[in-house]
């Protein structure tokens, strides 16, 4: 049974995440519609199961994982082929919340690496979410999401790198 208190904290945690949700999801579907009905959706499923929610701390990372499932069974349904690459996503972040901009070299980085490298990145670093979500998100093995995570910081880097030294600039990048 929901009482007031249920309530009064899961509006809470609507409040303090919706616009991080939001951003992730339209990150990942660039199209406001499928956003706004894939976020809705996905804080619907976690009132819904809240309860089963043992961390509480985790309910950005829970929420922002239905909501990018929900998205992706939206993006499958309507056009029958795989989601979106993530190399065709431009990345435009608020800088409200302790968000930050990706700078442009980040950017053109992220988008010459391959699909599932930019993808995997993207999940990891900007949805916040752990390899074992990844893993599942993806429907890819544990070991198999950490070696993918492996190489496309690698990748990354080498493309960073190679970038830098093209524009005479040096590399300091954290990924």
């Amino acid at each position: 049974m929901i009482n007031q208190t249920s309530l009064d904290l899961f509006e809470i945690l609507c409040k303090n995440n919706y616009d991080r949700v939001y951003r992730a999801v339209y990150l990942y579907t660039k199209n406001q519609q499928i956003t706004e009905d894939a976020v809705q959706q996905a804080f619907v499923i976690a009132f819904r199961k809240l309860d089963q929610l043992k961390d509480k701390d985790k309910f950005h990372s829970w929420v922002i994982t239905i909501a990018l499932n929900e998205a992706k069974k939206v993006l499958i349904n309507r056009s029958k082929h795989k989601v979106i690459p993530l190399t065709e996503i431009e990345f435009s972040l608020a800088a409200d919340d302790s968000q930050f901009y990706l700078k442009d070299e980040v950017q053109t980085t992220l988008k010459q690496l391959k699909a599932n490298e930019s993808e995997i990145l993207y999940l990891k670093y900007y949805a916040d979410l752990s390899l074992e979500q990844i893993a599942k998100f993806l429907d890819i093995s544990l070991s198999n999401a950490k070696v993918r995570l492996h190489r496309a910081k690698v990748s990354f880097r080498i493309l960073l790198s190679k970038d830098n030294e093209d524009f005479g600039g040096g590399s300091n990048g954290n990924i």
